[in-house]
């Protein structure tokens, strides 16, 4: 390695180190102030799951602060180098700017290289922890699950909604029984729905994991048929089930690559097997369970039966097709290195300014163009064929030649 590229490169490094470790601490903060309320308060979380709350928000960070920090790298060092007629004499000694470009194109593709490591690998796994902070700390304490403000809360067989909370008091409550597809039942038997003006917050048992609700002035509604029947009931005991959630949201930016790949191949076997051919198995290997060759063949069919289910509840032709843009997607945003690395040294010699500000102004202008043009790109995973694989590279290729353009325009600018 020249001088040259040793005089440039420790410079972007120690001006990018700076950049986005600024950028992730104000991603930081906005996340907390955002998450704060819901943490500590709506979920009665203990102020020690802050902590952890910060380790797992840093890498989703950097998949942002990386690219912004090092494009304002490039245009601070390139044109503080442009403004003390340091490009000059360096191409005075016959380096072309492309040459010179070298140092900020190689960290360019190693910071790339990075970022799709953590695009693919670090940040769902922390997305995914991040979301469980929260249903940990219900887990641990189940009656914070029961929010109030209009929001609904799934637990088990039933949705609830809770209009006002007072500690373990809650005022308007709606209580509506789910089917195994995740929505609310209407005439299928028991009860429709359950509506109360007040119910207090019981004991928690945690063997059984049951919670003990007492509805006040309840009315509970009772399908028959086409018609509904009413009936008023002062006070009643309700218990509810609070399961441990073991399977994540089927969002594909909570999911590795790796998991990416054998979501959509369980998929695949899933989705030829229907719900009743998987009933038919279970109770004919159940007819067998007492014969010592099949001694766990009904648990087993029954298991494969509740899998195809959440696979059919959730796993539609929209969440299908986000699933498998998804890798796509974290390529190509993985590549803003790469891109800012060309684009980032003509426009610094463009705005040849020894003030920092107008570097870090115009970095903040083109990184965020370059991000809302992906965002709507991203739009396009929604639709089908080989539109979206060639959408989401949009930016990439524009900016691209974009940088090409503009270095053949800086080749006499100084």
């Amino acid at each position: 390695m020249k001088t040259i590229d040793r005089y440039i490169l420790k410079q972007l490094i120690a001006v990018t180190f700076l950049g986005v470790m600024s950028l992730t601490l104000l991603m930081l903060l906005g996340q907390l102030f955002k998450e704060l309320h819901t943490l500590l308060v709506e979920s009665g979380a203990p102020p020690s799951i802050v902590f952890d709350f910060i380790v797992q928000v840093i890498p989703f960070s950097l998949t942002f602060s990386v690219p912004w920090g090092f494009l304002t790298a490039v245009l601070l060092v390139y044109g503080r180098l442009a403004a003390d007629n340091e490009l000059t004499s360096m191409r005075m000694a016959g380096l072309s700017l492309w040459r010179l470009s070298m140092p900020a194109i190689g960290m360019g593709v190693a910071l790339s290289l990075l970022c799709y490591y953590i695009n693919i690998e670090v940040a769902p796994k922390g997305k995914n922890a991040m979301s469980d902070l929260v249903m940990k700390a219900a887990i641990d304490n189940p009656r914070n699950l029961l929010t109030a403000g209009g929001g609904e809360t799934k637990l088990n067989d039933v949705r609830l909604y809770v209009e006002g909370r007072d500690g373990d008091v809650m005022k308007g409550v709606h209580i509506y029984p789910l089917n195994d597809k995740g929505s609310s039942k209407t005439g299928m038997g028991g009860f429709a729905a359950m509506h109360a003006k007040r119910a207090t917050v019981g004991e928690f048992e945690v063997k059984t994991r049951m919670l003990s609700l007492v509805l006040y002035n309840a009315t509970i509604e009772h399908a028959d048929g086409d018609s509904t029947n009413l009936v008023m009931t002062e006070e009643m005991p309700l218990r509810v089930h609070v399961p441990i959630r073991t399977r994540r949201k089927m969002k594909p930016n909570r999911f590795t690559n790796a998991e990416i790949a054998d979501e959509l191949e369980h998929w695949e076997i899933v989705r030829h097997t229907t719900t009743a051919q998987m009933t038919k198995y279970a109770e004919a290997a159940e007819s067998r369970a007492t014969k010592p060759l099949f001694p766990c063949a009904a648990n087993l069919w029954a298991a494969a039966k509740d899998d195809a289910i959440f696979y059919r509840r959730n796993m539609n032709k929209k969440t299908e097709r986000a699933f498998r843009t998804e890798g796509l997607q974290r390529a190509s945003f993985a590549c803003a290195c790469f891109v800012f690395s060309l684009i980032g040294v003509p426009l610094a010699i463009t705005a040849r300014r020894k003030d920092t500000s107008t570097g870090f102004a115009l970095g903040i202008i083109v990184a965020a163009v370059y991000f809302i043009a992906l965002v709507f790109c991203e739009l396009s995973r929604k639709a089908g064929g080989i539109t979206p694989y060639i959408v989401l590279w949009l930016p990439n290729i524009l900016c691209a030649a974009f940088a090409i353009w503009q270095h053949g325009k800086a080749k006499f600018r100084g």
